[in-house]
């Protein structure tokens, strides 16, 4: 029995994820220039031959905190510093410095952390990774120390899918549509936070007030809303990416039964007509969208 417990505990030990520690200095600092702190973070990777990570987190984020821990631990400190410039950006409650997320091609701010890997050439390196990072508290410590070691170096590229231009032009289709409507997803979010900015009293009487009751509870019913639609579209973007991979590889299998590069070409002169099953959110009225709406 005493071999049982033994052998039980070592398995927990080694299986557990890395835990925030409580009370560790935050570095996702609301008053901290941004913009000025990536641009150092640029100028040191060009000059030192290393890429940049940018960390898009809160202070309220457990997992954000659970990356920090991550990336305190011995191994990862190593990796770090030898090949990256690490840069952590404050966004508030997904309203703030997401016009420096913009400037790299993310449009908008799914869950926290969000993590770009930015190389001085070669621009954002793990696009397809990039938003799942919320899970960092519970992740395998050896998975991020084998996640950053790989992009210290890696250069994006893919398979005969992935550089066909048929790939290409369906990938083109899914970024406009995640450009558009995270932009409204974005905005949502500073509107939000507007609002909640004139609710101070509202807040503070809530539960003594019917009013404020009443108008508390709808801010949050927004709140909860908006929420719920970013969750619909992360999961909706992950279809689309799936959905474009899937129709190319069947149109290259109705051509031949080898994918090869040659083949993409013959797909690629034919110009075929992929439609996608891109989820329409006419359905979704945020109150600002309506008529007559005042802050």
């Amino acid at each position: 029995m005493l071999r049982f417990w033994v052998a039980a505990l070592c398995l927990f030990v080694l299986t557990a994820p890395v835990r925030a520690i409580d009370g560790d200095a935050n570095p996702f600092i609301e008053t901290a220039d941004a913009r000025a702190n990536v641009d150092a973070a640029m100028a040191q990777a060009v000059a030192n031959s290393t890429r940049v990570i940018l960390v898009f987190g809160a202070d309220w984020c457990h997992d954000s905190h659970g990356l920090v821990d991550h990336f305190s631990q011995a191994d990862m400190q190593q990796i770090l510093s030898e090949n990256y410039e690490v840069v952590h950006i404050d966004v508030g409650w997904r309203h703030r410095n997401l016009d420096i997320a913009r400037e790299y091609g993310v449009p908008t701010i799914y869950g926290t952390p969000t993590v770009l890997i930015i190389d001085p050439d070669l621009g954002l390196v793990n696009r397809g990774t990039m938003h799942s990072w919320h899970t960092a508290f519970s992740r395998d410590h050896q998975d991020v120390v084998n996640y950053f070691r790989r992009f210290a170096f890696s250069v994006p590229g893919g398979g005969v899918v992935e550089n066909s231009q048929t790939y290409a032009a369906l990938i083109a289709q899914i970024e406009e549509w995640e450009n558009r409507e995270g932009a409204r997803l974005s905005n949502a979010y500073v509107m939000l936070q507007e609002w909640r900015a004139t609710l101070d009293e509202e807040f503070a009487a809530a539960g003594n007030d019917e009013d404020a009751t009443r108008i508390v509870e709808l801010f949050h019913s927004v709140e909860y809303d908006i929420d719920r639609h970013r969750g619909r579209m992360r999961e909706d973007l992950n279809a689309l990416y799936s959905e474009a991979r899937e129709a190319v590889r069947d149109a290259l299998f109705e051509l031949g039964s080898i994918l090869t590069p040659e083949l993409a070409e013959v797909l690629d002169a034919n110009r075929p007509q992929i439609r996608l099953a891109f989820p329409d959110y006419g359905e979704v009225l945020f109150p600002w969208e309506e008529d007559g709406w005042e802050l």
